[in-house]
C-alpha cells in the first residue's frame, strides 16, 4: 500500500500497490502541472481530506476533472467525470517518495496532437 499526500498533509490517498509505469503527458493542462501519472480504479484508492480542502478545475471535452489542495496547492489526483472512463483514475505520482518513482518507467504521450500515441524517447 502507497499512500500519496499532498504539501501540507491536507489530502491523502492511498493506493493498493505501486503500479509498473506513470505517464508523463504534454497536454496543455498536463505539461502545466508536470504531474506524473499513475492509473487505478476508482474502487482501489481511498481518498481522504480535511473538509473543504479539495477543489476541482474541468476543461476541454469535459471528461476529467483535475483535483488540489485549497491550502498549498498540489495536484493530487483526477477522476472522470460522467462522460469520461469510469473505470480510471490516476493518481499524481509526483508526491510519493522520489525513490518510487525512479523505480518506474515513464510513458510519455502526445496529448498535444490529441493522438494520445506514445512518444519515444
Amino acid at each position: 500500500m502507497i499512500e500519496v499526500s499532498c504539501h501540507c498533509g491536507n489530502i491523502r490517498i492511498t493506493v493498493p500497490a505501486t503500479t509498473e509505469e506513470v505517464t508523463s503527458c504534454n497536454c496543455s493542462a498536463c505539461s502545466k502541472y508536470a504531474a506524473l501519472w499513475a492509473y487505478f480504479s476508482p474502487k482501489e484508492v481511498t481518498i481522504t481530506s480535511t473538509k473543504g480542502a479539495i477543489s476541482s478545475y474541468c476543461w476541454g471535452y469535459k471528461t476529467l476533472e483535475f483535483h488540489h489542495c485549497d491550502n498549498c496547492g498540489c495536484l493530487t489526483h483526477y477522476t472522470p467525470t460522467k462522460i469520461g472512463n469510469e473505470n480510471r483514475m490516476a493518481v499524481n505520482f509526483r508526491l510519493v517518495y522520489p525513490s518510487i518513482i525512479h523505480s518506474l518507467k515513464t510513458r510519455y504521450v502526445d496529448g498535444a496532437a490529441d493522438t494520445w500515441a506514445e512518444i519515444n524517447k
